[in-house]
């Protein structure tokens, strides 16, 4: 039995050594497949930081308003809420006026879009309202984008580590294909990356600046003068008279509009008129020569002679 079991080991030992080589070739393979992978893909670190507790003591929020006032001296308005914005230090980003002046009235407007600090916005509505004669209209509307800013201060974290171990493997890759791989691909982690830092700097702009959109306006003419009409008899007598002499006028600019055209409309009245009046003789005459028709006597019945 012994000679028996001696072949049989040897018979698989051939068998077993052929395995382990094949299994140490196994794993030189993947190990050169692995390095090939980090000099052409990093794959990102799991972002596991991207939804974190939030200490709800210490919120990031968007303030925005519309603020509509009316004064007479709607230029003078607009021209204090600048001082206004500035003394808070903030600014004004546009500045719209309108104005449209008439021989007895005017009416003009003013349209501000003012930056505020986010700290001065109750201070600063209160400072434009207070600036007019009244107030019309307020909105004011919060965003709060707490979250939305650390998940960009999360991905911008991430971005960073990912776009400096792909510089770290373009500083170490040696092949020309591989340098190429690893150019392009930091080029385009290095454009994300400027991407969200522009979303988090714009985010951050509206929390530390509120924006105020103030509209002044002038009352109309007649809610500022109320009654406009005559106040005693002698002023209602020139009022009347001067509405006969706008009554004359207007009746004289009618007539002299209709003026040119009076030798037209007679033309067109002699065209249509002596025609008729042409026929209608004619049919006259005719009846005068013809003469009134005899009426017909009815035929005489003969009598037999008496015997």
């Amino acid at each position: 039995m012994r000679p028996l079991r001696y072949a049989a080991v040897l018979a698989a030992a051939p068998l077993l050594l052929f395995g382990c080589s094949n299994a140490g070739d196994g794993g030189g393979s993947q190990a050169a497949e692995g390095e090939a992978a980090d000099l052409v893909e990093d794959a990102p670190a799991p972002e596991a930081s991207a939804n974190p507790q939030v200490d709800t003591g210490d919120r990031a929020v968007v303030y925005e308003a519309v603020l509509e006032v009316e004064d007479p001296d709607a230029e003078g308005i607009a021209e204090a809420a600048w001082d206004l914005a500035e003394s808070f230090g903030g600014f004004v980003t546009a500045d719209e006026r309108d104005r449209a002046t008439g021989e007895e009235a005017s009416y003009s407007s003013a349209h501000l879009v003012l930056r505020v600090p986010s700290e001065q916005f109750t201070a600063a509505m209160d400072g434009l309202s207070a600036l007019a004669e009244s107030e019309r209209y307020r909105a004011v509307t919060t965003e709060d984008v707490t979250e939305a800013t650390v998940d960009l201060d999360a991905h911008i974290a991430t971005k960073t580590a990912s776009v400096e171990r792909v510089r770290g493997l373009l500083a170490e890759a040696t092949s020309v294909t591989a340098i190429l791989e690893l150019e392009a691909e930091l080029a385009e982690r290095e454009g994300e990356l400027a991407s969200l830092e522009s979303q988090l700097e714009d985010l951050q702009d509206r929390v530390a600046m509120s924006t105020i959109d103030f509209t002044v306006v002038t009352p109309s003419a007649a809610e500022a003068a109320g009654y406009a009409g005559p106040d005693s008899f002698w002023d209602g007598v020139v009022v009347g008279f001067k509405g006969a002499v706008n009554l004359l006028v207007g009746v004289s600019v009618v007539v002299g509009i209709l003026l040119p055209f009076l030798p037209v409309a007679a033309l067109v009245a002699a065209a249509v008129i002596v025609p008729v009046r042409w026929t209608r003789k004619r049919r006259n005459a005719r009846a005068l020569l013809v003469g009134p028709m005899a009426p017909v006597a009815p035929p005489m019945h003969a009598t037999p002679p008496r015997q």
